[in-house]
């Protein structure tokens, strides 16, 4: 995480750095095997350290492997068979914490690529890696507080995901190979951070994408061949309109009327920046 996107984590979640004091780390494993394929809805909450989470090998509902700080912060882990609930993660007893990797957690989960899920990640001082590719995701809503975390669907998702919904604060967020995530809607609210957002591949259909940022910064790489129109309404923002045409509703892009598949986006803007990229990379 650079240095202007850490002191706004400062600034805005009051966060300190303490003196490293004697700590009591525990770390344990958990799992639970698949019975059924029947849709769960899964709450993944990671407080601070290393997150990675990926597909779960077959067999598997679900497994993690966490270390963590006993005196400051809690593990949950609760699977409800009557609701099909799973809450899993690490919860801080406040939000005072080291800023020395050394003093930082680890969290590594799976979670199975067999059952439809609705999955809500929500983070706070997290430096992460998300395979998100090959689940069966239907909804998704990722709440970054002050991470530093790469979103990855480098494989297609086999369910329709009806909608995904990012909240960054003062955070540093790269969602790549969004294309293959299916999501039709998708809602971006980006604070003092940044959001990167990577439409590599081929849409299977148009997207709608409505963002809102207020000091921070968004990117949208494209690919060639995909269609992009943008209604904007800004307050000392602008964006690059470099291959687009005004209309009287909006700006187009040259080859939006030829496109096979659109992206959408509504766009309010406030002392941020927006930048294109047609490149897909």
């Amino acid at each position: 995480m650079n240095m202007r996107f850490a002191i706004a984590a400062v600034a805005a979640f009051g966060i300190v750095s303490l003196p490293a004091q004697a700590q009591r780390w525990r770390t344990i494993d958990a799992s639970r095997q698949l019975f059924d394929t029947g849709a769960v809805a899964v709450r993944l909450e990671y407080s601070a350290g290393r997150l990675d989470l990926k597909p779960a090998v077959k067999g598997m509902l679900y497994s993690y492997t966490m270390m963590y700080d006993t005196d400051r912060s809690d593990p949950v882990s609760r699977f409800d068979m009557a609701s099909r609930t799973l809450a899993i993660g690490v919860r801080s007893r406040g939000l005072k914490f080291s800023g020395s990797d050394k003093d930082a957690g680890s969290m590594h989960a799976e979670l199975s690529d067999r059952v439809p899920m609705e999955l809500a990640i929500k983070l706070g001082a997290v430096e992460g890696d998300l395979q998100l590719g090959g689940l069966r995701l239907t909804d998704l809503a990722i709440n970054s507080g002050a991470a530093d975390v790469t979103v990855r669907f480098d494989q297609p998702n086999p369910e329709r995901l009806r909608s995904l919904a990012i909240e960054v604060g003062a955070a540093e967020m790269k969602l790549l190979h969004a294309a293959n995530s299916g999501a039709e809607r998708i809602r971006a609210s980006v604070g003092v951070g940044a959001l990167d957002l990577d439409f590599s591949g081929t849409l299977p259909h148009d997207v709608e994408l409505t963002a809102t940022v207020a000091l921070g910064e968004i990117t949208l790489r494209l690919s060639p061949e995909t269609g992009l129109y943008v209604d904007a309404s800004t307050l000392l923002s602008d964006f690059d309109k470099t291959g687009l045409t005004k209309r009287s509703d909006g700006w187009y892009s040259t080859n939006y009327d030829s496109a096979p598949h659109h992206v959408r986006m509504r766009l309010n803007a406030v002392m941020a920046s927006l930048t294109l990229t047609r490149d897909g990379r």
